[in-house]
């Protein structure tokens, strides 16, 4: 996470504007703010923006990315940062995130899939949920407009165990749906599987002109 927040205070030095879309706890927004850059935060769950609050997270906005409460370029730079994957209309989002900000699009994927949240998927989709993802990673963007910038991070090992304690306290908006009963079921059987496991994952930095997304909203 120090190498994360330190690529992203790299890539924004120079800017006095930023947006943090999807701030959540303010897992981004708090240290950047540390670093003395300007950061908006906005997000849809009022339960997150009250963590965010709690670790004294500043400028902070309740509200949905399909309807930015900005002026048209407030931001130079925006932060999404797995976020677009829980919007279905992703589209209307990222025609918001070019409306409001003049320069870049600013996030971070990782190079390999988790198998512990694949499996989590799966066991949901044999009890009835449909998982399907309402919207499109941030990596899969990258298929649809070059980015500008692909940087790499780091490389860090991902522990199973603290997957299993994320999906147990279903801190994903895409787990809310899912019955407490039918959660903890799921995460038992994950934990019989994969506890103890740790994966490999290289994590790297993308950048995308707002620009070049504009002209790929236009097609």
């Amino acid at each position: 996470m120090k190498q994360v927040i330190e690529a992203f205070a790299r890539e924004i030095e120079g800017y006095k504007t930023v947006l943090d879309l999807g701030v959540g706890t303010g897992r981004f927004a708090k240290p950047l703010q540390e670093q003395r850059f300007c950061i908006v935060g906005i997000d849809i769950s009022r339960e997150m923006l009250r963590k965010a609050q709690d670790k004294r997270t500043d400028n902070l906005l309740l509200g949905e990315a399909c309807q930015l409460p900005f002026k048209d370029s407030a931001f130079q730079i925006a932060l999404c940062i797995h976020i677009l994957h829980l919007i279905s209309d992703w589209k209307v989002a990222l025609g918001e995130i070019c409306r409001v900000t003049t320069e870049e699009l600013v996030s971070i994927t990782h190079t390999r899939k988790n198998p512990v949240s694949e499996a989590y998927e799966q066991l949901l989709r044999e009890r009835g949920y449909d998982m399907r993802r309402l919207g499109i990673r941030e990596s899969e963007l990258q298929g649809l407009v070059k980015p500008a910038k692909s940087i790499f991070i780091a490389s860090h090992e991902y522990s199973a165990n603290k997957r299993l304690d994320y999906l147990r306290q279903r801190a994903s908006s895409r787990q809310w749906r899912i019955q407490e009963e039918v959660n903890k079921q799921v995460v038992q059987e994950l934990t019989k599987r994969f506890v103890g496991q740790k994966y490999p994952q290289d994590i790297n930095l993308l950048v995308w002109n707002i620009n070049d997304l504009k002209v790929h909203l236009k097609q």
